[in-house]
């Protein structure tokens, strides 16, 4: 069991968590759900140990081993894949050690160092004879990962690639406690349907965080809904988020009855007040008579008691506000491409290599202003290195690959890590304003359209939550003007209402795009042509 009592947590003033409580059994997943910046991730840091609380505690099983898959890896795409993945990678490093050991005590002379040396090098072969944990090769296959390098940069993998590496890391360390941040981001269909496999199979405490409204239906027992507007505070509901979006529905359509209600009887009630004024005013006005005065008098007294009654009526508990509409979304817009010509991109027998390896062989295609296009395919056959090649980014093995004379390109890369390490210290204001000239006063209006409030305009980049980076980035290619849009798993990260606001505003558009994504709900609403990539070969679905 895990427990999560009233936990609370600031920042810079503003309450993220605001007194969460809820408890996870084994065997019954719990989700976590609230737009952008409600601290999902923030939680699941305070729930693993790495981030301190403000109030509350967590409890966890004496000894229990808590195991935490991170939303992404930003700031560590240049460490070796055996650093970022260590559990993953333990037999290689040891073998590697074991290796390195035995060459220095072949050659060392001082008999100390070398009765150093050969405890170390015992120490070594004793770990690599120990019992097997998990079957590690066998989820990679699962998985379908390919062999790779421990010694290679993380970020010469794709963000599928770095996810099911992630999900084999949870593997290795034999965890009790599962605490995953958008476990499904970047995976292809075979990634997502394993991940919802191990969580089914797993029979310890699992915290998900997640947008993924069809893993929240097909593993979640409770859904706990952060709510910014209230502080940071929770509510646990039972069932998944099918269930949860459903009472949630019901209570609003409840709320905004009881509103209308009120509202009907308080303007009922003030078109009283008021005909009783004008009465008692007429009264006065047509006589001087002391009688008929006096019986002004008295009705309007009963208008004076109706004022107290409609005012104690507000004033009290039972008083219904105005309902808030949800949290999320944003309103921009990509505008309206220019005229030019039709083709905007063009595919002849294109080969495209990475690392000595043939990822793309023979690809052909047009892209027209006005087409919809998806690139789908599995983690790591090559979506996104075609994009970065369509940009003059990454060179062609052969064939012909040219955009239109007049074509201009707006690109949203798969994850914002560049603009972290160059921008970090920067605001959003500031970013925006660097883009393009303008006041501050219009850059917070323009921003405001994609749901930043004043305290996430003021914070820096570094300290923002990845939801709100990418709500960053599509301002940021919003403001560019494009007649093609290149697209890298547009939708990562976003909550649902901004993926809504995303697709429509997508759909209004007037050029062309090229989307990269694994979201089977947005391929079936948005998409007009779906190119796959398989074993290196490019089809029409």
């Amino acid at each position: 069991m895990l427990t999560i009592n009233q936990v609370s947590r600031h920042f810079g003033g503003r309450a993220v968590l605001g007194g969460v409580t809820f408890v996870v059994n084994a065997g019954a997943p719990a989700g976590i759900v609230g737009p952008n910046g409600s601290g999902k991730t923030t939680l699941l840091r305070i729930i693993a140990g790495a981030l301190a609380a403000d109030g509350g505690h967590v409890e966890t099983p004496e000894g229990a081993r808590v195991a935490v898959l991170p939303q992404g890896y930003a700031g560590r795409l240049d460490e070796p894949l055996a650093s970022v993945f260590p559990s993953v990678f333990l037999e290689d490093i040891a073998t590697r050690l074991l290796s390195e050991v035995g060459e220095r005590l072949a050659h060392e002379a001082d008999e100390a160092a070398a009765t150093r040396l050969g405890a170390e090098y015992d120490a070594l072969l004793a770990q690599l004879a120990a019992p097997a944990g998990p079957p590690l090769a066998e989820h990679a296959r699962e998985l379908g990962l390919r062999d790779v390098d421990p010694t290679a940069p993380a970020g010469s993998l794709s963000g599928g690639e770095l996810a099911k590496l992630g999900l084999i890391e949870l593997v290795a360390q034999q965890p009790d406690i599962l605490l995953l941040d958008e476990p499904t981001n970047h995976l292809d269909l075979r990634g997502i349907e394993w991940v919802e496999a191990y969580i089914e199979g797993f029979l310890g405490a699992v915290v998900i965080v997640s947008h993924d409204r069809a893993l929240l239906d097909r593993v979640a027992s409770s859904i706990v809904a952060l709510d910014p507007r209230g502080g940071g505070t929770a509510e646990v509901f039972a069932g998944n988020y099918s269930d949860y979006a459903e009472e949630q529905a019901r209570r609003e359509a409840e709320l905004w009855e009881r509103y209308r209600r009120q509202v009907r009887e308080e303007r009922q009630l003030r078109r009283t007040i008021s005909a009783i004024e004008s009465r008692a005013r007429n009264i006065e006005q047509r006589t001087i008579d002391f009688h008929y005065r006096k019986r002004a008098k008295k009705v309007a007294r009963r208008s004076t008691t109706m004022k107290a009654r409609l005012e104690r009526e507000i004033a009290s508990a039972e008083h219904v506000d105005r309902p808030q509409k949800a949290v999320g979304g944003f309103r921009g817009a990509f505008g309206e491409a220019e005229r030019g010509t039709s083709v905007l991109a063009r595919a002849e027998g294109v080969a495209v290599d990475v690392a000595g390896r043939r990822l793309v062989d023979g690809a052909s295609f047009v892209v027209r202003r006005g087409d919809r296009v998806v690139l789908a395919g599995e983690n790591g056959s090559g979506k996104t290195t075609l994009l970065r090649a369509l940009l003059g980014e990454h060179p062609i093995a052969a064939g012909e690959l040219a955009l239109g004379a007049s074509t201009q390109v707006g690109y949203l890369p798969q994850e914002d890590g560049d603009a972290i390490e160059t921008d970090a210290d920067l605001t959003p204001v500031e970013i925006v304003r660097s883009e393009r000239p303008m006041t501050e006063e219009a850059a917070y209006n323009f921003l405001h359209r994609f749901l930043f409030g004043q305290d996430q305009l003021r914070s820096p980049l570094g300290r923002l939550s990845y939801g709100e980076r990418r709500h960053l980035a599509l301002a940021l290619l919003v403001l560019g003007g494009a007649d093609l849009l290149l697209l890298d798993e547009p939708t990562n990260h976003l909550d649902l209402p901004s993926r809504e606001a995303f697709e429509a505003s997508l759909a209004a558009f007037e050029g062309a795009a090229v989307v990269v994504t694994h979201d089977r709900y947005f391929i079936e609403r948005w998409a007009e042509t779906v190119l796959e990539l398989e074993d290196g070969r490019l089809a029409t679905l």
